[in-house]
């Protein structure tokens, strides 16, 4: 969220502030060497530092203290408030998205994010978010809350051509987590934390721990290591319930969300909007040892990292209640609130020997590849060869439910099976349950790579080129794992009331068997990259990339940059740049399908089966209505920039850019049988009631601009004072004839008359305007002796919700979601003995985004705010090292 804060100084989206303890980023084209100096280059000394090599305006250093002093406990959480280009909504009801939430910059999918550790690929979330995942539904991005924040060193924000050099999930950007790789004595964190707002109970207490230990091996080597474990109870935001509960006529009397008068035994609140309850457990290692007596840039090193996680998060459903025929009340007399009890796993292991210290070619920004030629090594070649492992897995329990069809009964088995006579051979021989395994996802990766670059003598130009060479192996899989027989069986018994019962758990039925199963695929990749100094102030770079996957063919995609020194206190950079991502082996294969039965219209007393769900694109249902092979999605990218330092303490960045995504992957509205006799035609032979299936279905652009500030005043030398404020202004757009929003998704061949789309104007217009255009940072902190103070705004711009589809000014066709500004404060101390102790509050004025109050007053705020609504929050922490 948008906010100010004591204690911190925060760098937003692109802004860097130039502190004594900022890292420079290894990523630029002109590397601050104070060994040397290339032929003809500018001198790193001679330009102020936010204008040097180290820094333009395509690239973001947040450093350790910026992510623990947003007081966020979470990194996604963080980086909402730190970058204005970031947008991570907390989803509400949204089935296993509520677990594992989306993340994304610039207004492009989750996808189109890459992220890096350490500079190699992080593999994705198995999580599809085919409900509630935003305006890119069927997404997988990362899981961005699987690093604990005590064992990131900095991070690194690129958002200039990145799919050239890393390939697939860089459309929008890239960000790398760089892990602390220092020896250092143990260090021990606690904090707590309360939400505390005005208009709701006092709730959300949250206990974490951290540890971080950097160890000394042999001569020159270093084990740092990382534990933390955390633990978050629920944060409930939800209105009194105010229809029939029990019996018809015992609603609850309730107005504006609160209970006035009491009608029946139901508690209320009785569903859950906010976040659900959580355990975290994580544990990162990051070891780095010399082979030579040259210690390091110039002798070979053995490397290794990765980590462990673990998360419990359980979060609710619609609830269903006692006179509802989804329940049976001799199990739930009251009704019952469907609980997911999702258990994520996370592992990673990369290994490998490098020589050139970390060199990490071409993670850099700016005009060129980043490539690194280390002091000493310019007639030679440094390499990084390596190999890495990454799985993410979740395993889903449904709890506090039942399986309708399943009768009333726990203890001994009561459904009669299809004929609907009881001890038949048909009988499903299984009692009702409230708990139910639901199946397991799972995404796996690995990959082999081989990187090496070095300095050439080129005789022409103002000094040696930086040549950078790689390849890279990658084996994706994607597994779906059936959930119990009980979560999808359906059982035959009437419900309560005589009519069809419904089949499978409830909220979330379990994964069939032929849902289940195993994909591969294998990818191959070359890329090249060029730097080369055409003259002192300028800098041209080159990058080409080909690469080969097993199901779609094989792609080529390059970049063209520049950086120009204008003078000593300002330089401007321009890139043009094309990228591929192929579909994600989840969106040619996920599907999740519910079976189910209702009354035969042509047969009273009869009842139907039918199916309803995502299906695969090669499931003959999806087939039917028009679903074809999912193509890869082309990018084309322009940014531009510059940077002024006038003076050491004040500096000034701008980025523009605007990226096109052509034929973007998104998971289609359901086609329901019965809205139109095209759709029942093309499902006739079919038991089906409602499909859903992935497609290329729109061409769409993003475009804005980036700007920061920071300014440090002298005001003594004991004590010191920052500002810093940046800003995001952008927009996403389908790319659509005379700007027709209706014209903008791709025609089905087999829906080619009809009206029907399977992306409607409801969704086209969220993905437009689901986030806010307007972005803002602000922050100033004051630090003198052991005493800091740090205060900090974050403004959220307006959102527009379309109401209604159609044409004309009706004026409730748009709800307009107002633009808010959320406060922040904290207060450091640092005390003897290396003992440190913080306070601080979040959204200090108890701010919450516009009430709507859906569901009859339920649900009073919308997930998709990026500003969330749990309210004013407050935390300590105390730190010993």
């Amino acid at each position: 969220m948008a906010r100010l804060r004591l204690n911190c100084a925060r760098v937003s989206a692109g802004t860097l502030l130039v502190a004594a303890s900022a890292t420079i980023s290894a990523a630029a084209p002109f590397v601050a060497e104070a060994q040397s100096s290339p032929p003809g280059r500018v001198p790193p000394d001679t330009l102020a530092p936010e204008v040097r090599g180290e820094r333009d305006a395509s690239a973001a250093t947040l450093s350790r203290a910026d992510i623990l002093e947003a007081g966020q406990p979470e990194l996604a959480s963080a980086l909402s408030e730190l970058l204005p280009s970031a947008y991570f909504p907390r989803r509400q009801v949204a089935d296993l998205t509520s677990g594992v939430r989306p993340f994304g910059l610039r207004g492009l999918s989750p996808d189109h994010t890459l992220v890096l550790l350490n500079g190699k690929r992080r593999h994705a979330t198995a999580v599809v978010h085919t409900s509630g995942g935003g305006a890119f539904p069927g997404a997988s991005g990362v899981d961005m809350n699987a690093f604990p924040l005590h064992a990131i060193d900095r991070l690194e924000v690129e958002r200039d051509g990145g799919a050239t050099r890393h390939g697939s999930d860089a459309i929008a950007g890239v960000i790398d987590l760089r892990l602390r790789n220092t020896v250092s004595a143990p260090e021990f964190t606690a904090s707590v934390g309360h939400h505390f707002p005005d208009d709701w109970d006092d709730d959300g207490l949250r206990y974490d721990f951290s540890g971080n230990w950097g160890l000394g091996i042999g001569r020159g080597g270093v084990l740092n290591l990382t534990g933390a474990f955390s633990q978050r109870e629920p944060v409930n935001r939800a209105g009194a319930d105010g229809r029939d509960q029990i019996l018809p006529g015992d609603a609850d009397f309730v107005d504006g969300g609160v209970v006035i008068r009491k009608h029946n035994e139901v508690a209320q609140p009785n569903h859950l909007w906010g976040d659900g309850e959580s355990s975290n457990f994580m544990l990162f290692a990051n070891f780095e040892l010399p082979l030579s007596a040259r210690a390091g840039p110039g002798g070979a090193e053995l490397y290794a990292f990765g980590g462990y996680s673990r998360r419990r998060e359980r979060n609710a459903g619609f609830f269903v209640r006692s006179m509802d025929d989804r329940n049976w009340p001799g199990i739930h007399p009251l009704g019952f609130l469907p609980r997911f009890d999702s258990d994520t796993r996370d592992v990673s292991f990369v290994t490998g020997l490098r020589r050139g210290g970390d060199g990490r070619p071409g993670a850099g920004s700016g005009a060129g590849s980043g490539y690194r030629s280390e002091p000493g090594f310019e007639g030679g070649w440094n390499w990084d060869l390596n190999a890495q492992h990454g799985s993410n897995r979740l395993d889903n329990d449904l709890f506090n439910t039942l399986n309708p069809s399943l009768g009333p009964c726990l203890e001994s088995a009561c459904a009669p099976g299809a004929d609907g006579v009881l001890g038949t051979a048909d009988d499903p021989g299984i009692p009702n349950r409230t708990r139910f395994s639901t199946g397991s996802l799972e995404n796996r990766q690995f990959l082999a790579n081989a990187d090496v670059w070095r300095r050439i003598e080129t005789g022409f130009g103002a000094g040696p080129a930086s040549l950078g060479l790689g390849a890279t192996f990658r084996l994706d899989g994607y597994r779906v794992l059936a959930g119990e027989h009980a979560s999808r069986i359906d059982g035959f018994h009437p419900t309560q009331s005589g009519g069809v019962a419904a089949a499978g758990s409830q909220r979330f039925t379990g994964f069939r068997p032929e849902e289940s199963g195993s994909w591969h695929r294998t990818s191959f990749s070359l890329h090249s990259e060029v730097d080369a100094p055409l003259a002192s102030p300028l800098l041209v770079s080159a990058a080409g990339r080909y690469e080969r996957f097993g199901d779609v063919g094989g792609i080529l995609s390059g970049k063209l940059a520049l950086r120009l020194a204008l003078s000593r206190i300002a330089v401007f950079r321009a890139s043009v740049s094309t990228g591929f991502r192929p579909p994600a082996l989840s969106q040619s294969h996920y599907g999740h399908v519910a079976a189910g039965r209702r009354e035969d219209p042509d047969e009273p007393g009869a009842s139907l089966g039918f199916e309803a769900g995502a299906f695969p694109v090669g499931a003959p249902e999806a087939r039917a209505v028009g679903a074809s092979p999912l193509r890869g999605e082309r990018s084309r990218s322009v940014s531009a920039g510059f940077a002024l330092g006038p003076t050491d303490d004040l500096h000034v960045w701008v980025d523009g850019y605007a990226t096109d995504v052509d034929d973007a992957i998104l998971l289609s509205n359901p086609l329901v049988s019965g809205m139109s006799g095209l759709v029942d035609h093309l499902l006739a032979d079919f038991a089906v009631e409602s499909v859903r299936f992935f497609s290329n279905a729109i061409d769409l652009r993003s475009y804005g601009i980036d700007a920061g500030a920071t300014w440090r005043p002298r005001v003594g030398n004991a004590s010191r004072l920052e500002f810093s404020a940046s800003a995001h202004w952008g927009q996403v757009r389908g790319r659509c004839p005379d700007d027709d929003i209706a014209a903008c998704v791709k025609d089905n061949e087999a829906l080619r008359d009809e009206s029907y789309r399977i992306y409607d104007g409801f969704d086209v217009f969220f993905l437009e305007e689901g986030r806010p255009d307007w972005r803002g940072v602000f922050r100033t902190k004051f630090t003198s002796g052991a005493f800091e103070f740090g205060f900090g705004a974050n403004y959220f711009g307006a959102q527009e919700e379309l109401r209604a589809l159609g044409v004309g000014e009706h004026p409730h066709r748009i709800r307009l979601h107002d633009p808010k500004v959320l406060f922040d404060a904290g207060v450091h101390v640092d005390l003897t003995g290396g003992w440190r102790f913080s306070i601080g509050g979040e959204n200090l004025f108890d701010s919450f985004p516009t009430r709507v109050d859906t569901f009859g007053g339920i649900f009073p705020y919308r997930s998709f705010s990026a500003m969330g609504f749990n309210g004013r929050y407050l935390y300590a922490r105390l730190q010993i090292s």
